[in-house]
């Protein structure tokens, strides 16, 4: 999925009227082909429940539409593809031409190439979303192929003009990283005569509309992905295990599905009812197990729903899974008719309805009469009759489907697809007679994260001059300047759940650095004071103990390594058992009173794995992760900031943090620090598992992260003597280590 906030589509603003309030929504969209993005042409929107539509183009950005609170709105978005696997060039080499930008979206720079018939004056122009010029230029060009390189500035869109003898000719280009202070640059890369050879000029006969198509019922600002994809598993879930067997998944535009027919519960005997006994009954076909192995089970309608009249509930389904309702069915249907697209009115009709839409869905082998079918989005729908009655019916003739969406007179509609057909007929029947089920994956819409920055010094008030939001999971990066202090994020573009944020506030030549993983809409509170008590809370008592605090920008941390819980001897394993144990240096109380006690990873994270985890550290404070090291890392580094990709590298790296974290005294062959930042690290060392002994005290810190691995190795960070840097690296868990504690954001 592209998680780039710059690769936002169509931004679609709602107004709900209920009764006499209304409220306004951010709808924003995006598409990808299986991970690539995907530009779409336009958005039709149609309101479901209570009829209308409106479609709107890129680029346009806003969409005003009044719908009722639960009104079910159906999105369908459309995009140009080739039918070709290459591309080839327009073979009319008469004409003057322009080729769409490559690559597109673009990064730092895209290449664009043009053919010129004959010699002549080439007038440029760029202008971005809002119609304004940000570029203009003459040149001269003989006749060829020319290509430029273009620099993008501060904007995600880009029009290009360009005029030769009267003809003008037009691309779009989007970038993904804006440069905002910088301006655009467009230079000429050189030129090649006689025929063009680019291969991206798209013949209109070697092109394709495809339509994609999301219901949902919005009640806040979301974001939604289009998913252009078929005909391959269903991304990031190629098969589901379920009840002891194992589906295959098939991804159908923005619907995934399993691929097969559900085959889950006991089997009862055909001329029985299946009840509401908390077990999962079925019909096999002629009670048959062999049948259910190959066509899936037979459910009644309650059975299947599991006693819940809710359409779209879960039901005998997979956990993530739901029982799809009659509107995801019309969805699939139009999807894969080559007649009837989605949101045609034929769907909503009864009885057989579209052009070769069953043809599509049926397996190309085992229907009766050679009544086969394309299975040309892999859909794999196979003939496995009917229960009625106690009766089994027309194995290899029909295939009938429940949806989860109840009709008139107690019934429910069904999708049915005969042998001889090759339209998919919709009905409704009795809730009693078995038929087959096929299980649509749930779709969660993320609601867009309002982010909202300001910034103190200590207490005093900060003007922020720019803030960088950075994802350290995907790479991706956003900026705000000046007073613009609020970032509506889709959560979907930019990072997905769990991704970790890392929020840069820049001010008076200063930076301050937060991370988090946001779920929610977030204030943020920059703090630029350094080297002083933290705020509101200079001490901490802990474990019997008065811990001092210290303010470096944004963190809050401990002055002191944590010393906690009972010494054990060196050449003991601190263990799970209830008790905080502790290794003191050579075996000696005075050394955890100086240093602080030395831990094992396990026992200084109280056995999980959970970056961030409390661990041993007092109630509000945790053991700080990787990238919050990373953080302090750069706060404290004169000349590599918090956002370089420095802290990344292994060993001893920076110019100078170690020497500002380290004490101004205590350290061997007068390898002190400056201390600039309160942080007073000191040379504790370490004990070694191979040995079970002690070194480094004098020469070395080491400070466990929360980062472990589960090949019995985390990360750590330590401080030399000799060395001004500050190394990261891993090491075994077994080692004993010091441990400093970090206050919760």
């Amino acid at each position: 999925m592209p998680k780039k906030l710059t690769l936002i589509a169509l931004f679609a603003t709602i107004s709900l009227g209920l009764f006499s309030q209304r409220s306004t929504l951010e709808l924003t969209f995006t598409a990808e082909n299986n991970g690539d993005y995907v530009q779409l042409d336009s958005i039709m929107v149609m309101n479901r429940t209570q009829g209308g539509e409106t479609v709107t183009y890129w680029p346009d950005t806003t969409l005003p539409l009044e719908i009722n609170q639960g009104d079910l709105l159906l999105y369908v978005g459309y995009a140009t593809f080739s039918t070709v696997g290459i591309p080839e060039v327009n073979d009319d080499f008469s004409s003057f031409s322009v080729y769409q930008n490559y690559p597109n979206p673009m990064g730092d720079r895209c290449e664009i190439s043009m053919y010129i018939p004959c010699a002549g004056k080439v007038h440029l122009m760029i202008t971005d979303l809002q119609g304004r010029a940000v570029l203009l230029t003459d040149r001269q060009l003989d006749e060829g192929q020319h290509t430029f390189r273009f620099h993008p500035g501060g904007s995600n869109f880009y029009f290009l003009t360009a005029c030769w003898n009267g003809v003008s000719r037009s691309i779009k280009m989007i970038s993904t990283r804006r440069r905002d202070g910088m301006g655009c640059r467009l230079d000429y890369a050189g030129s090649q005569s006689g025929e063009p050879v680019l291969k991206n000029f798209l013949q209109v006969s070697d092109l394709i509309v495809r339509q994609s198509g999301i219901l949902d019922t919005p009640g806040e600002s979301t974001t939604y992905t289009f998913q252009f994809a078929t005909n391959i598993p269903c991304p990031g879930m190629p098969t589901v295990e379920y009840e002891g067997l194992v589906y295959n998944t098939i991804q159908i535009f923005s619907q995934c599905w399993l691929k097969e027919n559900l085959n889950v519960g006991v089997m009862i005997n055909g001329n029985m009812q299946q009840s509401n006994n908390e077990i999962i009954e079925k019909y096999c076909y002629k009670n048959e197990p062999d049948s259910c192995a190959k066509y899936g089970g037979l459910y009644q309608w309650n059975e299947m729903m599991q006693y819940n009249t809710q359409q779209g509930a879960r039901g005998i389904c997979p956990p993530g899974w739901h029982i799809p309702t009659d509107e995801e069915w019309k969805v699939l249907e139009g999807a894969v008719d080559s007649q009837h697209g989605i949101g045609d009115n034929t769907w909503d009709d009864w009885d057989y309805r579209g052009y070769d839409v069953g043809t599509n869905l049926k397996t190309t082998c085992g229907w009766y009469g050679n009544g086969n079918g394309t299975d040309l989005y892999g859909f794999s729908v196979l003939p496995g009759g009917i229960q009625i009655d106690g009766l089994f019916l027309s194995i290899g003739r029909y295939g009938i489907w429940w949806t989860s969406t109840v009709g008139d007179y107690d019934g429910a509609w069904f999708r049915y697809l005969y042998y001889s057909d090759p339209e998919v007929y919709r009905h409704l029947t009795g809730k009693w007679s078995g038929s087959s089920v096929r299980c649509l994956r749930d779709q969660v819409y993320a609601p867009n994260i309002e982010l909202t920055f300001t910034a103190v010094n200590n207490t005093t008030h900060v003007q922020v001059d720019s803030i960088k939001v950075m994802n350290r999971k995907q790479g991706d990066e956003a900026m705000l300047y000046g007073s613009d202090t609020t970032l509506i994020l889709p959560i979907e573009l930019l990072f997905t759940a769990g991704d970790e944020l890392l929020y840069i506030g820049y001010a008076n030549g200063l930076e301050s650095g937060i991370l988090d993983t946001p779920d929610e809409s977030t204030t943020y509170t920059f703090q630029f004071a350094t080297n002083i008590p933290c705020p509101g809370m200079p001490t901490v008592a802990y474990g019997g103990k008065v811990y001092n605090t210290i303010q470096i920008f944004s963190q809050c941390w401990l002055k002191e390594n944590l010393n906690l819980g009972v010494m054990i001897n060196g050449t003991m394993e601190q263990s799970n058992n209830g008790t905080i144990e502790k290794y003191c240096y050579e075996n000696k109380q005075d050394s955890c009173t100086k240093y602080g006690g030395l831990y094992q990873w396990n026992e200084a994270m109280q056995y999980t794995t959970q970056p961030g985890a409390q661990g041993i550290c007092p109630p509000g404070w945790h053991i700080p992760r990787d990238e919050e090291w990373k953080v302090l890392e750069g706060a404290a580094d004169s000349q590599y900031g918090i956002d370089n990709n420095i802290w990344d590298n292994n060993g001893y790296r920076g110019y100078n943090a170690g020497t500002n974290l380290k004490n101004t005294s205590g350290w061997y062959f007068n390898g002190n620090g400056t201390d600039l930042y309160g942080f007073s690290g000191l040379p504790g060392g370490r004990r070694i598992d191979y040995w079970s002994r002690f070194d480094d005290v004098l020469e070395f810190s080491h400070w466990w992260s929360s980062k472990g691995s589960n090949l019995g190795i985390a990360w750590y960070r330590s401080l030399h003597y000799g060395s001004p840097g500050i190394s990261r690296n891993f090491s075994h868990k077994v080692y004993g280590h010091s441990v400093r504690c970090l206050r919760n954001y």
